[in-house]
Formats: C-alpha cells, structure tokens, sequence
C-alpha cells in the first residue's frame, strides 16, 4: 500500500512540475498597441535613416519601399499557406527575400546597396546591444 501512495505522490508531483515548466514557456510578454506602434516607428525610422546613409533620392526610396512592401506580402502569402511543410516555407521565403535584394540593388545600384546593407547591420548590432 506504501508503495502504492508513494508512487502516486511521485507522479502527481512530477506531473506538476511538468506542467509548470510548459506554461512558463508559453507565455510571452505581450506588447500594447501603443508599445507596438512605437516599435513600428522606430523600424520606419531606421530604415529611412539607412536610406539616406546610402545616399539615396527620394523617387529611389518610394521604389525601395514599394519593393519591400510586396515582398512582405508574398511572404506574408506563403506563411499563412498550409499546404506547405516548413522547409518549402523556408525555401519560398529564401526566394522572396533573393528576388527583393535583387530588386533593392537594381533600383539603388551596387555601391548604395552595399552601404544600406552595412547601415542595417550596424543598426541591427545597436539595436541588440541596447536590449
């Protein structure tokens, strides 16, 4: 009987612990609306400063911009595709992202492209270090 209570204690217990560690995982904190449009704005803000650190005139950037915004759409497309494993996910967005770098540096040029893509890194390490 001993042996019977003590296993069940054991089980419930690690039933316990197992439960606590799943739900501690899945939560993330969640931002509010106000906190997202400040991300949102800052992002916009980044990426026009590394637009202009490229040198870039105001027509290149709109084309820039349209360019970004239809790949995000095709990406946002294939994501939300179930038909889809992971990997043929990965591979699509791989070639979403491919063909926009080709568009950015068609429309800046490849010494602009060059500079926007070391503006964004450096943007991306401050952005890391100040978390």
């Amino acid at each position: 009987m001993k042996k019977y209570l003590c296993f069940l204690l054991v089980m419930i217990a690690m039933s316990n612990v197992s439960i606590a560690q799943t739900d501690s995982m899945a939560k993330k904190p969640e931002l509010t609306k106000e906190e997202k449009a400040a991300m949102k704005a800052k992002q916009e803000a980044d990426v026009l400063a590394a637009y202009k650190e490229a040198g870039l005139s105001d027509e290149q950037i709109a084309k820039c911009k349209d360019a970004v915004t239809e790949a995000n759409k095709k990406s946002n497309e294939v994501k939300k595709n179930d038909a889809l494993s992971d990997e043929q996910k990965t591979a699509a967005k791989k070639v979403i992202s491919d063909e926009k770098n080709a568009t950015l540096k068609a429309i800046m040029g490849e010494d602009a492209y060059r500079k926007y893509n070391a503006a964004r890194k450096k943007q991306k390490e401050n952005a890391g270090t100040a978390q």
